[in-house]
């Protein structure tokens, strides 16, 4: 089950960078979550060291290939058995990718000073899970047609359920700093009170009346 956003939200500032402070339900840490931006391009040279790691492992395999059809041996030739090859080497490389990033943290969160975390306690995914996640990340390009297919049918289901956030290691917060008020919540507030005020008087009574 996820973690709603107005659960971690705390109506408090980082004294850094001005985003808004939230709080692990489990252990009442503050946190703030990396900028879009930040996320984005992190994520966006995770892709690219996998791929350049993919490239230098497809192209050591294509090698020892050719070394094989030039030695006559039948598996060179086997065009199913390197097929099947380059998939397995796709997804374990990813699985080892994963479990760095759900351990130590990926290139990307070290580049953009961020790092995955479970909302309701900011404990790390770990090595299995790591890799799973970033196994499943993989068919995200297939979720994405398919929640349109689904926008367009009428349905509204999201079946994008995050239970990870990436926090923002260079934060105020994570520095230590501690947070300070939002002063847009007291206004908020207090506008919300005036509309209370002016709702009409049930039978008789005001709207926050008691018996």
């Amino acid at each position: 089950m996820s973690t709603s956003k107005s659960t971690t939200l705390t109506g408090l500032l980082d004294p850094v960078n001005g985003r808004p402070v939230r709080r692990h339900p489990d252990t009442g840490a503050y946190f703030v979550k990396a900028s879009g931006s930040a996320h984005f391009w992190g994520r966006v040279l995770d892709a690219f060291v996998f791929l350049v790691g993919y490239v230098i492992l497809a192209a050591i395999a294509a090698v020892v290939r050719e070394s094989m059809m030039n030695s006559g041996s039948a598996l060179g030739y086997n065009d199913g058995l390197w097929l099947t090859l380059y998939v397995v080497l796709w997804f374990v490389g990813l699985l080892v990718y994963g479990m760095i990033w759900g351990t130590v943290g990926s290139v990307g969160d070290a580049a953009a000073g961020m790092r995955s975390v479970r909302i309701k306690n900011g404990t790390t995914a770990g090595a299995w899970l790591g890799g799973w996640r970033a196994i499943s990340w993989s068919f995200f390009p297939f979720f994405v047609v398919m929640l349109i297919a689904s926008a367009i049918s009428g349905g509204g289901d999201d079946t994008w359920d995050p239970k990870f956030a990436a926090i923002d290691r260079r934060s105020g917060i994570a520095q230590g700093q501690a947070p300070v008020p939002d002063p847009k919540v007291p206004a908020a507030e207090q506008a919300a009170a005036a509309d209370r005020q002016h709702l009409p008087n049930l039978y008789g009574q005001r709207p926050d009346a008691r018996p």
